[in-house]
């Protein structure tokens, strides 16, 4: 086993493999990683907050607080699933960055 990787790594990496296969970018995420069970990230997105780690039951745990609503979604979730989140998550953030570069652009035209 190599010496350099650690528990944390696992879930750190699967997720990173997950952003990488869906060309996100996780630093847009404002991810930091999370030592917790075998590893994942915590996250700050412009209408969620979270953690997404891998238990030791090698199933994901999924808990986001969804900032405007002030609702929480709590599940132990399979591979398909939490592809689908990430999807979904990354999609909000991005109409949610459209929307503010349209107002400034609006706002301030489009002079350089």
């Amino acid at each position: 086993m190599n010496s350099n990787i650690s528990d944390y790594d696992y879930g750190f990496n699967g997720l990173v493999s997950i952003f990488t296969k869906y060309e996100i970018d996780h630093n847009d995420w404002v991810a930091e990683k999370l030592e917790k069970e075998r590893g994942g990230i915590s996250f700050m997105l412009p209408h969620a907050e979270g953690e997404i780690y891998l238990t030791w039951k090698d199933i994901y745990f999924v808990d986001v607080k969804f900032i405007k609503t002030q609702t929480d979604y709590k599940s132990e979730v399979m591979l398909g699933e939490l592809e689908e989140i990430i999807q979904k998550l990354e999609q909000s953030r991005l109409n949610v960055v459209d929307g503010l570069k349209n107002m400034l652009l609006n706002a301030f035209g489009e002079e350089e």
